[in-house]
């Protein structure tokens, strides 16, 4: 078993640019494109569960979370590519043989789980076709975005993905298309999610590897989804991993409006940090207020409530330290001066303050095989 290897992969789906043929005005990668499907596809689920349709949750967040990794094997395709007639069967053979060599770097007790997420990605079940769904509906909206910015390489392929979903089978995907074209409350919160590959972190220092909001919501949220697995199928803890990785998707969304405030700045004395979390709730709020109120108590929990007292809510808050470990282990091999002081700072407050399986876990075979190469 490589988890390692597993989880160095998944840090390099931000390196599988997205749309960069038609030269977009704003970038796209795999990590920022998976995140937002993940928490398109979230809305999407409490919608199907609303109108009295079952949806296997953790199985909508994993696939949506991982049905792209098999690009960091094959390289990104154009969608146009994949379905040309004589090339289109080998490029699926290839993307599964890609998707089952990475559930093959996994622990044993992991591999059910994560087939269903890589290999069954956008099969015909209907968390699925949900994420096959939304998949479509994240790419409209990329799409749409540029065509406001003036790029003419998207205009006639915008008509043609609205001709698609206005017609889609699945009416939470026809929902929120309607939310977006008549510019709903909705539509607001959509774009605050959007807008998180804007929202810069690091912000301050000397940076060789980008990151921002959307691709540190994807990683955290793979990290919880690999450790909260790891929690419930190898040690046998009682952790709620859909739960978890909801919450570690949404718990920076707040980020959108407020922007990301340097931690230092934050916690500069108890009454400062008492003064950002009231005005971060406070935002937090105003989104929430966005959403159907069906949805908001949910919602709640994964943003202004994400890191609390429960298990999860302790998860969330180690995944957001781990996140940080992996961007600062990165950092520091090529830009040493700037990160190599804080990471060694860092490892030794994870150290000390967590004692969970997962974490242990991580900081005995995951932290080594990120390190030193092992396959």
């Amino acid at each position: 078993m490589y988890n390692g290897t597993f989880i160095r992969k998944m840090t390099r789906m931000q390196n599988v640019q997205r749309w960069d043929e038609y030269a977009p005005h704003y970038h796209d990668n795999a990590a920022s494109h998976s995140f937002r499907v993940a928490v398109f596809s979230l809305i999407a689920a409490y919608y199907e569960e609303q109108a009295g349709r079952p949806v296997k949750l953790l199985d909508v967040l994993g696939k949506a979370l991982f049905h792209d990794m098999n690009e960091v094997q094959t390289g990104p395709i154009m969608h146009r590519t994949k379905k040309e007639p004589t090339l289109k069967e080998h490029i699926e053979r290839m993307e599964r043989t890609a998707s089952l060599g990475l559930v093959d770097l996994l622990s044993q007790s992991l591999r059910p789980d994560f087939y269903r997420f890589l290999v069954e990605a956008e099969d015909d079940s209907f968390e699925g076709r949900i994420v096959d769904g939304i998949d479509s509906f994240d790419a409209m909206l990329f799409v749409r975005r540029e065509v406001a910015h003036g790029s003419p390489h998207f205009v006639a392929k915008l008509e043609e993905m609205k001709a698609a979903l206005r017609e889609h089978p699945l009416a939470s995907v026809r929902w929120l298309y309607d939310q977006v074209e008549q510019e709903t409350e909705v539509a607001t919160f959509i774009e605050n999610v959007m807008r998180m590959d804007s929202v810069r972190r690091w912000k301050g220092r000397f940076n060789t590897i980008d990151d921002n909001d959307a691709i540190h919501g994807f990683r955290a949220a793979a990290l919880g989804m690999f450790s909260g697995l790891l929690e419930q199928k190898k040690y046998g803890v009682d952790v709620d991993v859909a739960e978890l990785v909801a919450r570690l998707l949404c718990h920076d969304l707040v980020e959108g409006v407020t922007g990301d405030v340097l931690g230092p700045v934050k916690h500069a004395t108890t009454e400062t940090g008492q003064a950002f979390e009231a005005y971060e709730r406070a935002e937090s709020e105003a989104l929430l207020s966005l959403l159907p109120d069906y949805m908001q108590p949910a919602f709640r929990r994964y943003m202004a409530d994400s890191k609390d007292d429960t298990y999860e809510g302790k998860l969330v808050d180690m995944m957001d330290k781990l996140d940080a470990l992996i961007k600062m282990n990165m950092e520091r091999k090529m830009n040493g001066a700037e990160y190599e002081v804080i990471y060694r700072e860092q490892l030794r407050k994870v150290q000390m303050r967590y004692e969970n399986p997962s974490m242990i876990f991580f900081l005995a075979y995951i932290l080594h095989d990120l390190d030193y190469v092992t396959s």
